[in-house]
């Protein structure tokens, strides 16, 4: 049988691990595509090659931007002190659930840059004199959209260094906030799918017109930005769902 320590060493492990494997799924992919995009770009105008490689370079720092977030709550899980007490399946389950939150939480986020920054390239392609535009567009674009990843990190770092210490629970009780810190973790992370993909839609279609049409950039600016903060709106239910989850029930 498994000691309180050991469990709650098990749950942090296999947190860090499913934070850092389900981030670099979608950042992963969101820089491969920016630099497959990129690449056509290239092929079609050369004598920009300087600008569509910044572009892309910078592109996919940001996409990295979620992936960084899941290394850091991988490396608290394993080295931050998170597991120095027992805590028995209360503290585990938060620990686990941390590393959930991160993880699910930077999917959407991480494709959702992938493609403002593809689309951020190939419209410098199309367009080189707007370069400037397109990719201050592009950063505003994706930093839009990785706010959702910075909402799941708060709830994993909350759950792994916020949760109190809960003695003298009767074991039902204690299932009781394990599966209360499990259903945060799914509502902040599930919670940021949609916006995080959604928002870099957007920034990456605003992007193409950008290259389509560089007269419009104050309308196209405005009109992501309106529309980001409106798809922002339903990942800030989840954050306060989760709050309620954590805390309040």
């Amino acid at each position: 049988m498994f000691n309180g320590v050991e469990i709650v060493n098990l749950a942090a492990y296999f947190g860090a691990a499913i934070a850092v494997s389900l981030s670099s799924i979608s950042a992963g992919f969101g820089e491969g595509h920016t630099a497959a995009i990129a690449s056509k770009a290239l092929a079609r105008q050369p004598e920009s090659s300087d600008k569509i490689s910044k572009t892309m370079l910078i592109s996919q720092a940001v996409t990295e931007t979620c992936a960084i977030f899941s290394l850091v709550v991988a490396l608290l899980l394993l080295f931050g002190g998170a597991t120095k007490d027992s805590g028995g399946i209360v503290k585990a389950s938060s620990l686990l659930a941390a590393g959930l939150a991160m993880g699910l939480g930077s999917i959407g986020p991480g494709f959702g840059s992938g493609f403002t920054g593809a689309q951020a390239c190939k419209s410098i392609g199309r367009m080189p004199k707007s370069e400037s535009d397109i990719t201050g567009n592009m950063i505003v674009g994706q930093a839009l959209s990785q706010a959702s990843s910075t909402f799941a990190l708060v709830v994993a770092l909350l759950l792994i260094y916020a949760v109190p210490d809960f003695e003298g629970l009767n074991i039902y009780e204690q299932l009781l906030k394990a599966i209360l810190y499990f259903s945060a973790s799914i509502a902040i992370g599930l919670g940021t799918l949609g916006p995080g993909s959604a928002i870099g839609y957007v920034a990456g279609r605003s992007s193409d017109m950008l290259g389509r049409y560089p007269r419009q950039r104050a309308v196209l600016v405005r009109s992501m930005i309106l529309g980001a903060a409106v798809t922002e709106s339903t990942a800030i239910y989840s954050l306060v769902i989760a709050f309620l989850l954590m805390f309040a029930v």
